[in-house]
């Protein structure tokens, strides 16, 4: 592989992002049909109505060009931004909608709904998807956080949603759980988002407090687990394989929600398996 390999592949994902050039835009007014029904987030608050209702639209969604039908489409503009306002004004009763649409590929719009989304802790769904459909054409995490401006960290939270469990999922796109309870519940195991998925199926509801008590049983779990590693007397072979998961453990907890005691503790454990296998 070359040595600007890396760069290379940085420099077509900007291309694949970012058109050369400023794209046709124009502003619409679009039937209410031709805008998707299926928005993620909670319903508009009721101020928000009440303004559509007595000052019109004071904001326009941002769409995409609309996909015709003859061009194997649904014939709808997809929403890129302005969810909340769009649900306002259905709720305000408005059947044609004031819109600015840009001509943009499929890859250009999931990209510009990632960042434009940013600001907006109710769209984190919207963001999340936006994120997939980027991800899945092989986008890279460090070529999205630099040039959207979200940064690592932000991208890899993202990322972790699209581990959640489709239940929670879904609730997260429907507004019944919160964008924290939702990324806390995305770090826990698959066996715990089964419990949390049941509950919220349950309850209607899913609190913060219910994620924190599942997750605080799952760290108690993990400290027995490291317990029973670092009593075992492994021979010469067995103890190199330990020390090789405890460190792959340790660069995973490196971006997990847990106790900074818990990371101390693999990270003895690491040093000590170290010493014996030397």
């Amino acid at each position: 592989m070359p040595e600007n390999a890396p760069a290379i592949a940085s420099v077509r994902s900007e291309l694949r992002l970012l058109p050369a050039d400023p794209p046709p835009a124009a502003d619409l007014v679009v039937e209410e049909g031709r805008l998707p029904y299926d928005l993620s987030g909670p319903p508009p608050a009721p101020a928000l109505v009440r303004v559509v209702e007595r000052f019109g639209l004071p904001v326009r969604p941002i769409v995409g060009s609309r996909r015709e039908e003859s061009e194997g489409g649904d014939g709808q503009h997809p929403l890129l931004w302005g969810t909340s306002w769009l649900k306002a004004a259905r709720e305000a009763g408005m059947d044609r909608i004031p819109v600015r649409a840009i001509e943009l590929s499929d890859v250009s719009a999931a990209f510009l709904a990632l960042v434009l989304n940013q600001a907006w802790a109710a769209d984190v769904s919207a963001q999340a998807d936006a994120l997939q459909v980027l991800l899945e054409i092989g986008i890279t995490e460090q070529d999205l956080a630099r040039l959207s401006g979200l940064g690592r960290a932000r991208i890899r939270r993202l990322a972790e949603l699209l581990e959640l469990h489709p239940v929670l999922r879904q609730g997260l796109r429907e507004g019944r759980i919160g964008p924290q309870p939702a990324m806390a519940a995305a770090r826990l195991s698959p066996a715990s988002q089964d419990e949390l998925a049941a509950h919220f199926e349950r309850e209607g509801e899913l609190p913060s407090a219910v994620v924190r008590q599942l997750g605080a049983g799952s760290r108690e779990d993990l400290e027995d687990d490291l317990g029973a590693v670092a009593d075992v007397d492994f021979g010469e072979d067995a103890t190199q394989r330990a020390r090789r998961q405890a460190e792959e453990l340790l660069r995973t907890l490196q971006g997990a929600s847990v106790p900074d005691q818990i990371r101390h503790r693999v990270a003895e454990i690491v040093e000590e398996l170290s010493r014996v296998a030397s």
